[in-house]
């Protein structure tokens, strides 16, 4: 087994999760792209969840064996993730409250908005019982929460997580995925309350998977422009394909359970040159904003655009890029100018040191 590496950025991987959070925009806010689908985008997430075990196992696992160090990772990852969804949902606020006044007989009511605002501020996508919860303001939001008790459940155990416990979580985690595919007849689930535990299995077998990735390859480092850029391609491909009803199920399954491990193995171990690189590193930055924040933009958008329907060019060729463009620069932007401050005082007051870095 190789030993791990020094921390050090992974761009490809940067590129990966930019592409997706790109697809992902595609897929929510169809009407400004003329009617271009991406249907296999969904599973972006599990990919998300993939490059997030092998990320935080190469940022943290030496602290968090080494002891002493749950409770600031715990806040550490929270911190990293609460700002600009904390953003996201004050958003999802306006589409909401434009419905309360342009159509008191519409879906949403002041009782609805009131679940909504209580249950995303302590980040639950669903609670048994009530009609709003935080993901009906900002529906990506729903990822979160299975992902941070991902985080706390690998950093809680990580001294007993040897290679056959691993491997354990993975098979059966990835069992609860292929019932899931094959119970549902598709994996886009995980965020009714009907199906949470798919969410579970989703989010063990992927982020586990990128655990035990980064054990054997997270030292391993070459540099190929060429490499870099068709897994970053190839996942473009892997999102974008409408696969035959007769071999849908097989082809999420393969996707998830193979594709997205080898190509996370490939982009782990083949850095792109300097140029590329810094390109990666921006789309890498930019990718978390823009799936956060699409959703809710995009509701305003389409609110706006049902009122003045001459503002939409149909055919998507101008609305999808200008929108792309605008969600792509704006959280480019509150990266410098709200993201990152407010992280850093919220570091400092929460956080021991206060000087931790939020991975």
């Amino acid at each position: 087994m190789t030993t791990p590496a020094p921390r050090r950025a992974f761009q490809t991987l940067d590129g990966l999760r930019g592409v997706g959070a790109l697809l992902v925009v595609i897929r929510h806010v169809p009407y400004m792209f003329g009617g271009l689908k991406v249907p296999e985008s969904f599973l972006a997430v599990d990919l998300f969840y993939l490059v997030s075990g092998f990320v935080v196992a190469h940022a943290y696992g030496a602290r968090l064996k080494a002891g002493g160090f749950f409770k600031d990772f715990v806040k550490t990852r929270i911190i990293r993730l609460y700002p600009l969804y904390a953003l996201g949902l004050a958003i999802g606020l306006v589409p909401a409250l434009i419905s309360i006044f342009g159509d008191p007989n519409g879906w949403w009511s002041w009782g609805r908005i009131a679940e909504a605002v209580v249950t995303g501020v302590i980040l639950f996508p669903f609670v048994p019982g009530l009609d709003a919860n935080g993901s009906s303001l900002d529906g990506p939001t729903w990822t979160l929460l299975p992902e941070l008790v991902a985080n706390a459940l690998y950093a809680l155990f990580i001294r007993v997580m040897t290679l056959p416990v691993l491997i354990a979580i993975v098979v059966v985690s990835g069992a609860g995925v292929i019932f899931a595919e094959f119970h549902y007849q598709t994996l886009d689930v995980g965020y009714n309350g009907s199906d949470l535990w798919a969410a579970l299995a989703r989010v063990g077998f992927s982020f586990f998977a990128g655990v035990l990735i980064h054990r054997f390859f997270g030292a391993r480092e070459h540099r190929s422009n060429i490499v870099a850029w068709i897994a970053v391609a190839v996942l473009a491909v892997m999102l974008g394909i409408t696969p035959n009803d007769d071999w849908l199920n097989d082809y999420e399954l393969v996707v998830v359970m193979i594709g997205f491990p080898l190509l996370l193995i490939t982009a782990a171990c083949f850095e792109p040159g300097p140029r590329t690189g810094r390109f990666f590193a921006v789309v890498g930055l930019v990718s978390y904003g823009v799936y956060i924040l699409h959703q809710p933009l995009g509701n305003i958008a389409r609110d706006a655009l049902t009122r003045w329907p001459r503002l939409i060019d149909h055919s998507g060729l101008v609305a999808g890029p200008l929108f792309m463009g605008f969600v792509v620069g704006l959280a480019w932007w509150l990266d410098g100018r709200y993201d990152a401050p407010v992280r850093g005082v919220l570091r400092g007051w929460f956080l021991r040191s206060g000087k931790r870095r939020a991975g």
